[in-house]
């Protein structure tokens, strides 16, 4: 029995290192892309960006088809899907297709995901063995930043065989991955639904989805298409307008909302998301800009620049080992901390890049950025989904897990376009390093809004009762 849910555990964390990895596997072939497809800057941002908009539009989708009609079907179905597209998305042979498929290859990450964190919770019922499968769960996200990266320079650098393009190796690869995992997932996964989940609101659905993908679009290619932040931006805000309505009227006529807005009147869950969305605001942008910087600032070569981000994931992983202790015996303070050290090494990159060398001092910043985002983002889950009641908690996990994909789209995307702006032509060093500097202070913004909503919380917000039971 043990055995089997190790199995279980193990297709589970392959499937969730594969969502994560196709978030940044292309962060370092983005200029490569770019330069096979002829893409502008505006559209090359939303190669990344469009996945997590398809992402963090079915995460809420994903996770009640799944509980209606079965999670194996609904994993399963985004595995097979997840492999077309990516197939999809090594032979395209336009920047648009690229985009379009990459926005299914998000689709397909938000059908498979909410199953993941489902099965964990329905196979794992002993809170021990629960917060161990949650543990290696935070392991993964690590594991899949590292493997993206360092897939991301090792393809790009390959001499092209077969394929005239070697960046395509990076979405083709996933094919036998996918295989691998459905067949494993046939075999092994048992089927499991909640036959209490009501049906979908396919209609909400739809439009929180293309206002999403408004929203984006006007704000990637808005610098360069003044057409398209002139009629898609007020159309994106017009959809979401008529989402909220939605919700609220189909709350006030007793049926079931695709997300309750009432979850936002609890103030801890409130401020916790909004830290969050600040928190990733910054976060995939910064990985995404870093890419490009290290690559066209700094001229590394791919294999290189993916190489030295590695470092970033290797501290991400050593700290989630003891980060969770650490919160529970210092509570919120090491957040605090957590958010002052990225800060730091935010300041540092600033100051050691200026020089344009890599060496020993740069790769120990890399690792404690690393260690301040594992210090930091784990917890903001469990401050939103404390003292909720039972049946408000999928619908809160929704919404989070829907605001994190979204703000690390939208921080790409807006955070992208004064890079690119500021940088200009890119001719030279300078050039980037200024589009850098001021993306930086954005970051640093961004994590100074943090910080103040961290300092309004309750000190009691981190529950410092969990210390008695994982000592026992």
């Amino acid at each position: 029995m043990k055995n089997n849910k190790t199995i279980s555990l193990l297709i589970l964390l392959l499937a969730h290192v594969l969502t994560i990895l196709d978030i940044f596997v292309v962060n370092i072939a983005i200029p490569t892309i770019q330069q096979g497809l002829n893409s502008s800057n505006g559209k090359i941002q939303l190669v990344v960006a469009m996945y997590m908009v398809g992402f963090a539009s079915f995460l809420i989708i994903g996770g009640k088809t799944g509980d209606y009609y079965g999670r194996k079907k609904i994993f399963i179905l985004g595995l097979l899907l997840f492999m077309f597209s990516s197939a999809g998305c090594g032979f395209a042979f336009t920047i648009n297709q690229l985009i379009t498929l990459r926005f299914f290859q998000g689709v397909s990450a938000g059908l498979m995901s909410p199953q993941i964190l489902s099965y964990i919770q329905v196979i794992f019922t002993n809170h021990k063995e629960r917060t161990y499968a949650l543990g290696w769960y935070g392991i993964s996200i690590g594991i899949g930043t590292m493997m993206g990266q360092f897939l991301g320079g090792f393809f790009v650098a390959l001499k092209p065989f077969i394929i005239d393009q070697s960046w395509r190796y990076i979405f083709l690869i996933n094919v036998p991955i996918c295989l691998i995992t459905i067949f494993l997932a046939i075999h092994y996964l048992e089927e499991s639904r909640n036959l209490a989940s009501l049906r979908m609101d396919y209609t909400s659905a739809c439009i929180l989805c293309i206002g999403l993908i408004m929203l984006v679009t006007a704000m990637a290619v808005g610098s360069e298409q003044n057409g398209a932040i002139k009629i898609a931006f007020p159309l994106s805000i017009l959809f979401l307008l008529i989402f909220v309505i939605r919700q609220k009227r189909r709350k006030l006529i007793q049926k079931e909302p695709l997300l309750d807005m009432g979850i936002f009147k609890n103030k801890n869950f409130t401020m916790a998301l909004s830290a969050s969305a600040l928190f990733m605001l910054m976060l995939d942008a910064y990985f995404f800009l870093l890419a490009i910087f290290l690559q066209e600032g700094i001229q590394l070569s791919p294999m290189h620049a993916g190489y030295f981000i590695i470092f970033q994931g290797s501290g991400f992983i050593l700290a989630s080992f003891f980060s969770a202790r650490l919160v529970l015996r210092f509570g919120k303070s090491i957040l605090i901390f957590g958010v002052l050290l990225l800060m730091m090494t935010l300041l540092l990159q600033l100051a050691l890049f200026y020089f344009q060398a890599i060496d020993s001092l740069e790769y120990i910043v890399m690792i404690l950025h690393g260690f301040g985002v594992a210090l930091v983002l784990p917890s903001f889950a469990n401050i939103a989904l404390k003292n909720l009641p039972t049946d408000m908690i999928g619908n809160a996990s929704g919404i989070y897990s829907t605001f994190q994909q979204l703000f690390g789209a939208l921080g790409i995307t807006f955070t992208g376009s004064v890079f690119y702006y500021v940088s200009g032509e890119g001719r030279d060093f300078s050039q980037f390093y200024n589009g850098f500097l001021y993306s930086t202070f954005i970051h640093l913004l961004c994590l100074t809004g943090v910080l103040i909503i961290l300092f309004f919380l309750p000190n009691e917000i981190l529950p410092k009762e969990d210390m008695k039971v994982n000592k026992e």
